[in-house]
Formats: C-alpha cells, sequence, structure tokens
C-alpha cells in the first residue's frame, strides 16, 4: 500500500507554506522549540558548554525543564513524549509525566550502514540479525499506543519523535554525486509514504476518540542535501535544505485565526512561530512570553552569519 505524504498533508492538514525550523539539527531544534526563545535556548546550549558537558540538556526527557511543558503542566496537562531509542535520554526527567522508549541507544545506531557489518568484530550486524535494525520501518510500530492516551482522565500534551523520511547520511553523503541523490530519493519516498500511513492512523485515531484534539506536525529540519556546500557559496541552498520544513495542523481550521496572524508579519512561518500560535490560541491570546522573542538563527551551517528570519529564503 502507498500513501503519499504530500498528498495526505493537502488532503487532512492545512500545510504552513515557507516553514522553517529555528536551530539544526535535531536536539537543538527540539530544544528551542521547548525553550519558547531562541535566547533562552542559545544561553542554556552556552551555559553547557562553558561547563565543559555535553551540550544536550535532554528538556524533551524532562530531565530538565522547558518552558513550553512548563506552561502546559502548570495548566493541568499531562505531558508524555515519546522516541523509538534513548537519543533524548536515557531515562525520565521529573518535567515530564511519561517518557516512553523502544529500546536503548547504542553505537551502532551512529554507524552508517556501510560500515555496520563490519564494526565491533560483527556485533552491530548480529543485532541487526536479531530483528533491532536501527533504520528498520517497522520500529515505529510499537510506539502507536503511546499516542491512544485516556483522554477522560483530562487534556494530554504528547510529544512524538519519529525519524521519517529521515535526511542524507551526514558523513557520507556527496551532494554532487547523482547515483547519491537518486538512492536518497529513493529511501525518502519509501520512508515518506511510511510515515504517511503512520499519520493517517493518528487521524484516524483522534478522529474516532478525541475529535477536539489539535495535531501540529513539522519536521526538525530539512533534509540536509546541501551537505558539503559552504554557506558563502550558496546561502540559499543551504538554508532551504537545513531549515525548510514541511509542517501543517489538523483538522485544518484549527485555530486558524492565530496562525494567520503568526504569518501575516513576514512571507514565512517558524515552527516556533506556530508553537507559540497554538499557545495563544488554547489560552485565547495570552503570549507565552512577556517581550518579543529574538528571532536570530542561532544554530546550523549558518551559525555566526547573523541571520535574522528567512524573508531571502523562501522556497513557495
Amino acid at each position: 500500500e502507498t500513501t503519499d505524504f504530500h498528498d495526505l498533508f493537502e488532503e487532512r492538514f492545512r500545510r504552513f507554506p515557507n516553514l522553517f525550523v529555528d536551530a539544526v539539527p535535531t536536539q537543538p531544534s527540539l530544544n528551542m522549540i521547548l525553550s519558547l526563545d531562541p535566547a533562552v535556548g542559545a544561553s542554556q546550549w552556552a551555559a553547557l558548554e562553558a561547563r565543559g558537558n555535553d551540550p544536550d540538556p535532554f528538556l524533551f526527557s524532562g530531565q530538565s525543564p522547558s518552558p513550553l511543558f512548563g506552561i502546559l503542566r502548570n495548566n493541568g496537562y499531562e505531558i508524555t513524549t515519546t522516541h523509538k531509542d534513548t537519543y533524548f535520554g536515557n531515562k525520565k526527567g521529573p518535567y515530564v509525566d511519561n517518557y516512553i522508549t523502544i529500546y536503548e541507544r547504542t553505537v551502532c545506531g551512529l554507524l552508517d550502514p556501510k560500515i555496520r557489518a563490519l564494526s565491533f568484530w560483527g556485533y552491530c550486524s548480529r543485532i541487526d540479525l536479531e530483528g533491532r535494525r536501527w533504520d528498520d520501518l517497522s520500529a515505529h510500530r510499537t510506539a502507536m499506543p503511546v499516542l491512544q492516551v485516556d483522554v477522560s482522565g483530562g487534556p494530554q500534551f504528547v510529544m512524538a519523535h519519529l525519524n521519517y523520511p529521515g535526511h542524507v547520511k551526514r558523513y557520507s553523503y556527496r551532494h554532487d554525486d547523482a547515483s547519491e541523490f537518486s538512492a536518497y530519493q529513493a529511501r525518502y519516498l519509501e520512508r515518506s509514504n511510511f510515515a504517511a500511513r503512520q499519520l493517517d492512523a493518528i487521524v484516524r485515531y483522534l478522529e474516532e476518540n478525541d475529535p477536539g484534539a489539535i495535531l501540529l506536525v513539522y519536521g526538525d529540519h530539512g533534509t540536509m542535501a546541501s551537505i558539503g556546500v559552504k554557506f558563502a557559496d550558496n546561502p540559499t541552498f543551504v538554508v532551504q535544505a537545513h531549515y525548510g520544513v514541511l509542517g501543517g495542523v489538523y483538522p485544518r481550521d484549527a485555530c486558524a485565526a492565530w496562525f494567520d496572524e503568526a504569518a501575516a508579519a513576514q512571507h514565512y512561518m517558524s515552527v516556533l512561530d506556530a508553537v507559540h500560535a497554538l499557545l495563544r490560541c488554547l489560552s485565547g491570546g495570552e503570549s507565552a512570553l512577556a517581550q518579543p522573542r529574538d528571532r536570530t538563527i542561532f544554530f546550523g551551517p549558518a551559525r555566526g552569519q547573523d541571520l535574522v528570519g528567512f524573508d531571502e529564503y523562501l522556497y513557495e
């Protein structure tokens, strides 16, 4: 069965044109959202780097406090986060109610598939044979039950991170190799169709069990297809490939006035803009911030370029 991700979006979701993330790659991207303010995310990251710690505050797993989760919990929401493995932390912290993973992440998951079978005397290939393939499309099927939360017990906020369709292999992909692009394109289509089936199942569940729910879907960052290209040589390609994402909201008319307002000030919307619009919608117009946030891009291939906004990098 084939379910096209983009067709599903056009049919069931309100798609946000020219949607960008505020940071790249995954960890700072999600931390920026959970911090609600790029300045907060940047200062937190800098403080950890200054202490010599791994600059991953693990907001997703609740090991560090998140302003977004804090606001929602203070308003009676139960917070659940889920990912296929322990990439966002190996334990649940006190700042979320539930943190659900399928299996623990090991060093094998960091290896390129081309060398995985040769690593650690075949240990990683044995993991593959045992059915714990890191790139297996079936891995997320067991994550679906976590989305079937008990809505009768109060308001729920579920943040699920799925690795589909996924970006290029960061350390082996060559942007100027036609065969590399073709291989990635085939992989992207296969995995995006799988993601579409998962998303369709989630929408059908919400229709039957929680028709008042709002589902916000977005990429954590782009395909990274410009890996190897210097920002100075082709800034448009670098920014669009790293920061440009697909995203939208279900149902199509959910919080429409607030999303319209968020996009009205410019010709694009960032994922952080969308999250703030959602919070304003849920709160009857109240802003989550005492003062306007800094719009500077802090992380990723454009770091240090003092980019403010994405006006020059629109893709549709």
